[in-house]
């Protein structure tokens, strides 16, 4: 989905790109005092791979009284070379779907509709298809990740090895589809640099429908462990109203609104996901007809009115962890003055530290991980 605004000066605009969200570090807050309290400091260098942020846990005993997070240590700057890559689109998509490696699906359709509304040029109802189609496949690969590390942090075994190696089949399956386990370099603007030829249509209707039956497994054995079920369930909870007043997006917002709001409701949120991505699949695999252009979905060129102001074009894609937005500051002159990138984390922070709070220190594995949050989607 894309939105175009128009803008008499570059002050405005920016003020409209500032209001869009992103993370701002929480406030200090005075000291717990007393015989059991201490702080105790993660990070921002962790074991692994994980990007770097700091958390500040203030604690009595083992009680957490509140959590602090601070982020952005490594300011990478990618809007500003996004920006500065202006002409070279091929530059400028690069960066863009690799700002999060793990959302590069999402943050390249996001680029590509941004210029595709500038430009007025849309791609194809097949193309549009096979975007859905990656799409899917990435919010699966990542919610199968997740469900199984999360079996991890509880000790059961079975389910995060399992998750391990059926991450690893959705990710193959992306790669059949486009020649990268990550999705790069298949959305461009105007269209696919790819195509779902029926040899590979016919493979993956196979293929998914054989991994979902091991996935469909590894789950249950998770979902029926009372033991898993217990260190779950009323874990880590935030409440609907507390989601809604923090403004939670995506898996975090659903786990609240729609069910309990804990651990589990996160995890059985993912498991929902999966089984609608996969409807949605196969849907997609089974439409094999070739369909005309829809004009009535194509843009026209914005105009001599649209390059006599400064224009704003903001693209949002329902990415697997929640609404990722993109937006894009143009000049009179048509020349790009600004990148702006949204990830879905950065309206979901707080409520991580909300769900710590009350809990035991050795709950937050579980808490960080039922949310899983992008470090280097904030650090842009």
């Amino acid at each position: 989905m894309t939105e175009t605004k128009i803008f008499e000066t570059a002050a405005e605009a920016n003020a409209f790109l500032d209001s869009l969200g992103g993370y701002v570090d929480p406030k200090a807050v005075s000291p717990l005092k007393g015989e059991s309290a201490h702080e105790v400091a993660v990070g921002p260098v962790h074991a692994g791979v994980i990007e770097p942020g700091h958390f500040r846990f203030q604690c009595m005993g083992e009680d957490v009284y509140n959590l602090q997070i601070f982020l952005g240590y490594q300011h990478r700057g990618v809007e500003d070379a996004i920006a500065a890559a202006d002409g070279n689109r091929s530059r400028q998509i690069a960066l863009a779907e690799t700002c999060a490696g793990d959302t590069s699906i999402a943050a390249a359709t996001c680029f590509s509709e941004i210029c595709e509304a500038r430009d007025g040029k849309h791609p194809t109802d097949e193309d549009l298809r096979l975007r859905e189609l990656l799409l899917e496949l990435e919010r699966v690969a990542n919610h199968v990740g997740d469900l199984g590390a999360l079996a991890g942090d509880v000790a059961f075994l079975p389910t995060a090895s399992f998750c391990g190696r059926i991450r690893g089949e959705y990710l193959n399956m992306t790669a059949l589809v486009c020649g990268n386990r990550f999705g790069r370099n298949a959305v461009v603007p105007g269209g696919m640099r790819v195509a779902l030829t029926d040899e590979k249509k016919a493979k993956l209707t196979e293929w998914i429908a054989r991994t979902k039956k091991d996935l469909d497994g590894a789950l249950r054995l998770m979902f029926e462990e009372p033991t898993v079920l217990e260190r779950l369930e009323g874990t880590g909870v935030v409440p609907k109203e507390t989601a809604e007043e923090i403004g939670l997006v995506g898996v975090a917002r659903r786990a609240s609104v729609e069910l309990q709001g804990d651990v589990l409701s996160r995890a059985l949120v993912r498991r929902m996901e999966i089984d609608e991505a996969h409807a949605r699949i196969t849907e997609i695999l089974l439409d094999a007809r070739n369909r005309a252009e829809d004009a009535s979905r194509r843009a026209t060129p914005q105009g001599d009115a649209a390059s006599r102001r400064v224009t704003t074009i903001v693209a949002t894609v329902n990415a697997w962890r929640g609404p990722l937005v993109h937006a894009a500051l143009f000049g009179e002159d048509g020349a790009m003055l600004r990148y702006k990138i949204v990830d879905p984390s950065a309206h979901n922070w707080q409520g991580l530290a909300y769900a710590l709070r009350g809990e035991q220190i050795s709950n937050f594995p579980i808490c960080n991980k039922s949310f899983n949050l992008s470090y280097c989607g904030t650090d842009r």
